[in-house]
């Protein structure tokens, strides 16, 4: 016992962390690790594989013994956490659980854990319960540690970014924007624009265009949502805004904001009773899905519209073994019973395939 007690107190001391955040990331009280450390209890069992990773060391290690084989598990949890935005969010949440309390001090999974328990929270099933409160509550804990303790630039701006959109979702205004507040004002985007010359000027103008086009995108995406009754309005602005820039017809990362456009608009016209409008729209929003997943089998999205003639983005490395397609997405959402009315109708049964 005093032993185990020892190489905690000497590993946690080597990974410059005090018993309070020892224990916070293994879910005990922090007295619980002064007893260990004192020698007068020891860590429970399930607790040794955790807090060996934690402590970045083997079990083997921590026990006093030699370093083990390499590690299948941890293989398995990376493969799962690349590819968590494309899963089932509840099946999700259990496997970043596990992963987390096997690997306490990774803090992808901490992210992945409280990304999946916002996603999950925050959906209609537990909107307004008390399961939505405490998922949202327990995000909001954990991109708190994340960010209090990890130094990885790009982990921690998707981790503000998440603080920002879950304190919105919790009604704490306030709060989101004093994370919103920790991003740079000054871009850098907007500070190498004055810096460059020639091609690589070109280049990188063309870049920002599409980037506002996105950026835009998004913007009018949350009004959409924050004002339901500039929701037709918005969609149609979008459209009208990608088919001008994109003048050509030559869409390519675009035809999935299109794809989603009519998507949306298929809603709104099944809504209104309109059955017919809803599946011509459907049929939409299923050519661009098609189209945008052979830019994406491709890995190379090149346009030809004069705003971005020439502006080329290798995506051949982005997504490895990934099946998931934009297809997938529209016939998943053409199968909501609100599009019951249209799935025995001939025109339409491309969508229900």
């Amino acid at each position: 016992m005093n032993n185990i007690g020892q190489r905690i107190k000497e590993l946690r001391k080597k990974n410059d962390m005090t018993q309070e955040k020892l224990a916070d990331f293994l879910g005990v009280t922090y007295q619980s690790v002064s007893k260990w450390e004192c020698g007068t209890t020891a860590p429970d069992l399930a607790l040794i594989v955790p807090l060996a990773r934690l402590l970045h060391v083997s079990t083997d290690e921590l026990l006093g013994m030699k370093p083990s084989e390499c590690d299948e598990r941890k293989a398995y949890f990376d493969s799962e956490y690349f590819q968590f935005w494309k899963k089932d969010h509840e099946k999700d949440l259990e496997i970043a659980r596990q992963a987390v309390s096997e690997y306490p001090g990774d803090y992808r999974y901490l992210y992945w854990l409280a990304s999946n328990e916002w996603y999950v929270g925050y959906s209609d099933k537990y909107a307004g319960t008390d399961t939505e409160k405490e998922l949202l509550a327990e995000s909001v804990k954990n991109l708190e540690l994340v960010l209090e303790n990890c130094s990885e630039e790009s982990l921690r701006n998707r981790t503000i970014s998440l603080l920002t959109t879950v304190h919105v979702s919790l009604n704490q205004y306030d709060e989101a924007k004093k994370y919103a507040l920790m991003f740079p004002e000054v871009c850098r985007d907007d500070l190498l624009a004055n810096c460059l010359i020639g091609e690589e000027a070109e280049e990188h103008c063309r870049k920002r265009v599409k980037k506002t086009l996105l950026k835009l995108g998004s913007a009018l995406s949350n009004l959409r949502f924050y004002v339901p009754t500039l929701r037709i309005e918005a969609l149609n602005v979008e459209e009208t805004i990608i088919k001008t820039i994109i003048s050509d017809g030559n869409y390519q990362h675009f035809h999935i904001s299109l794809s989603l456009i009519y998507e949306e608009r298929a809603k709104i016209a099944m809504r209104n009773g309109d059955a017919d409008g809803a599946g011509k729209a459907l049929i939409t929003a299923l050519h661009h899905a098609e189209e945008y997943d052979k830019m994406s089998a491709g890995g190379k999205e090149e346009y030809t519209c004069p705003i971005l003639r020439g502006y080329v983005e290798d995506h051949s490395n982005d997504r490895p073994d990934d099946d998931w397609t934009m297809v997938d997405y529209v016939k998943q959402s053409a199968s909501q019973s609100l599009f019951d009315p249209i799935r025995d109708l001939e025109e339409f049964k491309a969508l229900f395939i």
